[in-house]
């Protein structure tokens, strides 16, 4: 029964948005997206961002990729061991979730600043708890205008590309994505 209920929620949903769109089928070029990569370190996250990037700039819409990862490096934080990505750690956790915060804030400042039509922001970072995921949404939810919020979900659990992706970034001397 949940799932048929679900189906028809997304059925309901998918016909709204088409009746929205033949409405006003310029409302995709005026959108503003943001999509939020979700996964742990070496799943993918951030080469799929940068082939969505690659392909939307391709076609004409504004696309920038924000790091967290990057700023943590950029604020000296490099090379920083296990006890600051240690769950536990309260004082590491407030700073990650501070920088992670303050790359989304400047995302989204991209994302009404130099945007005039279609632009798509992506915020790559971990963002595997919950708690991340709300932060992000309830943030989104202020916005004027309004910012279409899409997570996007890497996983992969296959031992053999996990070594792989630890190598190649390990021999690029590229930090794991974050």
């Amino acid at each position: 029964r949940a799932a048929t209920r679900d189906t028809a929620v997304a059925r309901e949903a998918r016909h709204a948005a088409d009746l929205a769109l033949r409405a006003d089928p310029w409302k995709v070029a005026r959108e503003a997206l943001l999509i939020v990569m979700v996964g742990l370190p070496a799943r993918g996250k951030s080469y799929i961002s940068k082939a969505i990037i690659r392909y939307l700039n391709f076609i004409g819409c504004p696309a920038k990729l924000f790091n967290a990862g990057n700023k943590r490096r950029t604020e000296g934080l490099v090379g920083t061991d296990a006890s600051f990505f240690d769950a536990s750690n309260a004082s590491a956790k407030e700073k990650r979730e501070e920088m992670a915060m303050e790359t989304l804030d400047e995302l989204l400042a991209w994302l009404h600043g130099a945007t005039t039509g279609c632009g798509c922001g992506i915020f790559d970072a971990t963002n595997t708890t919950a708690e991340r995921r709300r932060a992000v949404a309830e943030r989104c939810a202020r916005e004027s205008p309004h910012v279409t919020l899409l997570f996007v979900e890497t996983i992969c659990d296959d031992d053999e590309i996990l070594t792989l992706n630890y190598r190649m970034k390990l021999v690029n001397d590229e930090p794991f994505d974050s």
